[in-house]
């Protein structure tokens, strides 16, 4: 993700080269990618609630067929979210912001305008978007909204043959900050998860068996190879996405903020 001090934020939805490119103009506040309809999009929000100076969100890039992040971000600023927090309208994989109350989304649809650059990639063109933006006041600045309660759990345990599989949503991270793997599992409600922390990829992987949260082969494989991917990653500097190959082209400075974690998530 790219910060900077302006009143304007930029979602650049599956490019997150255009977000690089953007990052730098003066207007912009915070950039970077989103992938995802539920966990991206609430910390979307949730980050641009603590931005006092951010008025804007800039919504560019190409939006994905599958997840419909853009979409779903759209009929947020339209229509706001339902009783069980579902996004009215939207037509994204699983679009419930379970994390946020309904005066955070009030809040965030009355102050933040959304301007709906949907399939626009080219940086040039973005910039001139940017710079005819209407300049609007600050506000007040708000504690950011409180996430999903993450219980803490400790990393490790003893390796063990895996029985059947376990439901909900397995997330791998990486905190640059401080040097560290996260793995978070959550529930399929998105109300409650649990966090995992380590500088070690084996020691995460005991402690999500040992914990007890997935319990197919299959699925340990696949998260030992997302662990080893994201210990590459933090290792030599590069871009982790789940689910992705890295690339040596996605080398990145770690950033100062973010708009939205490196995180896509896949159902366990």
């Amino acid at each position: 993700m790219v910060t900077g001090r302006g009143d304007a934020a930029v979602c650049t939805l599956t490019d997150r080269r255009l977000a690089r490119a953007l990052g730098g103009h003066p207007r912009v506040a915070v950039a970077g990618p989103l992938v995802t309809a539920n966990l991206g999009l609430q910390n979307v929000v949730a980050d641009l609630l603590r931005r006092s100076a951010v008025r804007h969100l800039v919504v560019c890039g190409r939006d994905s067929r599958l997840f419909r992040p853009g979409q779903t971000l759209l009929a947020l600023a339209e229509n706001g979210c339902g009783d069980d927090g579902t996004v009215i309208g939207a037509q994204g994989y699983r679009p419930v912001l379970a994390g946020l109350a309904p005066g955070d989304v009030e809040e965030f649809r009355r102050r933040v305008r959304v301007h709906d650059h949907i399939g626009v990639a080219d940086p040039r063109r973005l910039a001139a978007v940017l710079s005819g933006l209407d300049a609007l006041p600050p506000v007040v600045p708000r504690a950011r909204p409180a996430a999903p309660p993450l219980e803490r759990l400790p990393a490790g345990g003893p390796r063990r043959p895996i029985p059947r599989t376990a439901e909900g949503f397995l997330v791998v991270g990486v905190d640059r900050d401080h040097g560290v793997l996260v793995v978070r599992h959550y529930d399929h409600d998105l109300r409650a998860g649990r966090e995992l922390r380590s500088h070690c990829p084996e020691a995460l992987l005991a402690g999500v068996l040992r914990h007890g949260l997935i319990r197919d082969p299959s699925h340990a494989g696949y998260l030992g190879a997302e662990l080893a991917k994201a210990d590459t990653a933090l290792r030599l500097d590069l871009d982790y996405v789940q689910d992705r190959p890295l690339a040596r082209d996605r080398a990145v400075t770690p950033p100062a903020g973010r708009l939205v974690p490196e995180e896509s998530g896949t159902a366990s």
